[in-house]
């Protein structure tokens, strides 16, 4: 997937996500203002059946009539100071006492599937809702068993709940929309950021990716026009200045090489030191290629890795904050649980619908797995940014341990397991040495050649059967004054005939077009000639290979200037 493709996916990841929360979060609400308005409806209801339970056991020696007028009294009296229908019915579902005079007496009819009648058998409050001319749209009603204070039931108090119902339907309703305007703005927001960010990040880098494949190729005069003010158009302005000079180097070399083609044919007693010195020239040439190859392929991994740690940064922090909200709405999910355990049959079937347990069981885990990602790739970045070393690219002390493992991340996609081999064991022994001065982006590349060369050797010992469990061991101590590094592998190690030849330039003994021969020499190079240290193979037919680095820790002023002197020739 591509940069753009991954920024645009992560934000609008996370603006999906806060619209889901902010939905869920709408209709839990709306569920519970219809849960509240019916709890206070039969809390009303209950209170009313035991206080004229309570007070027609009082006045037990008054005559039926008396108390039936009582009864009609407080329901009169209950109707004006709430301003709902309220009616009282014996377990006949006869009418004892009625908002509306003319109906006491009658038999109660409006409950179609008997709510009534099951309340009155089982004791269970029900709701239901009555059409009809008088109220065309239906209200809402609930039937409450009508008990005494011993228990017994005697009938059921009918309690309108209309206005209740209507009125946290409207605030639920207000809360949906204002919810679903803020997630739909946030969703076209995040988008747009997204798109905008990712566009202005990939076309440089695709610009200049196509300008080094250019100059790969040979076309020496590609140039960039990216005119930004950040780290891109530094990366750019960089580029084209490293074009200049291959430019002016490969000029520089094909004018050194006429002359040296007219010296030939105007000296012909001079040949073999001219072909001495045309080896030289094209030795220096590669050297140089390389220097100023690894320079730019520094300064490309640096800017992208610092291109890409600022978003991540911004996803990785943001993600805390993502996971404490889902915590807390959990838990006050599972507060609503324990305290209402037996939730009315509409929230019952939403929780099943929604699986609840599941949902709270994995969002956690996604959570996690999303962090754990934006982790790895903040330790890639890091990584990235210890191998460029563009901010130590002059003599500085360094943490070798450091460097080897910034090398072995990059080289993770060849350590582990292939279709036609397993994954090789690394085992790091790092001892007690301190940090250095050094080249730390030179000591980066050495590295990086011997470990290469490490995992090709156990690559091909692996298919000729020598070597079934690939491994490396990587070992350092400090012996004296040195700083000892030993990279070994168990692979079918390396003849002695070729030992003497393997830091020679253009000495290789892998097929055509997998090696040039220039990676162990120069590895050579940088260790003895800009560290003055020395670099050794110790192999053994069928035991694997081990290469010995030493490079002294405390280095002398004389010393410092030396190899300055000695770098400066090299690459001057």
């Amino acid at each position: 997937m591509k940069i753009s493709q991954k920024l645009i996916s992560g934000i609008l990841g996370m603006a999906t996500l806060s619209g889901t929360i902010g939905a869920i979060s709408a209709n839990q609400q709306l569920k519970l203002a219809k849960y509240l308005a019916q709890q206070e409806a039969e809390e009303v209801a209950g209170l009313l059946g035991y206080f004229i339970s309570h007070e027609l056991e009082s006045q037990n020696m008054r005559s039926r009539d008396q108390m039936l007028a009582q009864l009609q009294e407080n329901v009169q009296a209950l109707h004006k100071q709430r301003q709902r229908d309220l009616e009282i019915v014996d377990r006949n579902k006869i009418i004892l006492a009625d908002v509306v005079s003319e109906d006491i007496g009658t038999r109660l009819d409006h409950d179609r599937n008997n709510e009534v009648g099951k309340t009155i058998h089982d004791g269970i409050p029900r709701t239901y809702v009555e059409t009809s001319s008088e109220y065309p749209k239906g209200i809402q009603l609930i039937a409450v068993a009508f008990k005494t204070s011993n228990g017994e039931t005697i009938g059921a108090v009918i309690l309108e709940y209309t206005p209740l119902y209507k009125a946290a339907l409207a605030t639920a309703h207000k809360n949906i929309v204002v919810t679903s305007v803020i997630s739909l703005g946030c969703g076209i927001l995040a988008l747009s950021a997204g798109y905008l960010i990712s566009r202005s990040i990939s076309k440089p880098i695709k610009q200049l990716q196509q300008a080094v494949v250019n100059l790969a190729e040979g076309k020496l005069d590609t140039r960039v026009s990216i005119r930004s003010q950040d780290e891109i158009g530094e990366l750019a302005t960089s580029f084209n200045k490293m074009a200049d000079d291959l430019q002016h180097s490969r000029d520089e070399l094909v004018n050194a090489n006429e002359q040296l083609r007219d010296e030939i044919t105007e000296r012909q007693q001079a040949e073999a030191e001219l072909q001495q010195a045309l080896k030289n020239l094209q030795k220096t040439q590669i050297q140089l290629i390389q220097s100023e190859k690894m320079s730019s392929l520094g300064q490309l991994v640096a800017g992208v890795a610092h291109e890409i740690n600022n978003p991540v940064n911004f996803i990785y922090g943001n993600l805390q904050h993502a996971d404490d909200y889902t915590q807390q709405l959990l838990q006050l999910i599972k507060l609503y649980q324990n305290y209402y355990p037996y939730p009315e049959p509409e929230i019952k079937s939403a929780n099943e619908e929604a699986d609840i347990e599941y949902l709270t069981e994995d969002l956690p885990k996604i959570l996690t797995s999303m962090k754990m990602g934006a982790r790895r790739i903040r330790e890639i970045v890091f990584s990235l940014r210890i191998f460029s070393r563009l901010d130590e690219a002059e003599f500085k002390t360094a943490d070798l341990h450091e460097g080897i493992d910034s090398t072995l991340l990059i080289l993770q996609h060849r350590i582990k397991a292939q279709n036609n081999r397993p994954q090789i064991q690394v085992v790091k022994e790092y001892g007690e040495i301190p940090q250095i001065q050094c080249f730390a982006g030179q000591m980066n590349q050495v590295f990086m050649n011997l470990l290469a060369n490490a995992i090709d050797a156990l690559e091909e010992g692996f298919q000729k059967e020598l070597c079934p469990n690939p491994l490396i061991r990587i070992f350092s101590e400090q012996v004296n004054e040195n700083a000892v590094i030993r990279i070994a592998d168990n692979g079918a190690g390396i003849p002695e005939e070729i030992q003497s030849r393997l830091f020679d330039p253009f000495f290789t003994t892998k097929p055509i077009g997998k090696g040039t021969g220039m990676g162990l020499s120069i590895s050579y190079q940088i260790i003895t000639e800009k560290h003055g240290g020395s670099l050794q193979c110790i192999s053994l037919p069928g035991q694997g290979a081990e290469f010995v680095i030493a490079i002294p820790i405390r280095v002398g002023k004389s010393a410092q200037l030396s190899i300055s002197d000695r770098h400066d020739r090299v690459t001057g």
